[in-house]
């Protein structure tokens, strides 16, 4: 499954963290489902015109927490 979303550099918020949390909401509300995979780092990082590193720290952290 893709999950289209943005992100905005210069926020407050860092990039990573604004990735872990359209994930959760994308979960919230039901677009991801258990099962259903997330982009592969790479893929997702070029989408987002953003550093792979940034990604796989979202990544990783949603998977410490639990979330995937």
């Amino acid at each position: 499954m893709a999950i289209w979303f943005q992100v905005t550099p210069g926020s407050d918020q860092p990039i990573y963290a604004q990735i872990v949390a359209r994930v959760e909401a994308a979960i919230a509300r039901g677009e991801l489902r258990p099962g259903d995979r997330l982009p592969p780092v790479r893929r997702l990082a070029e989408d987002l015109v953003v550093n792979p590193n940034t990604v796989a720290k979202a990544y990783r952290q949603m998977e410490m927490s639990g979330l995937i």
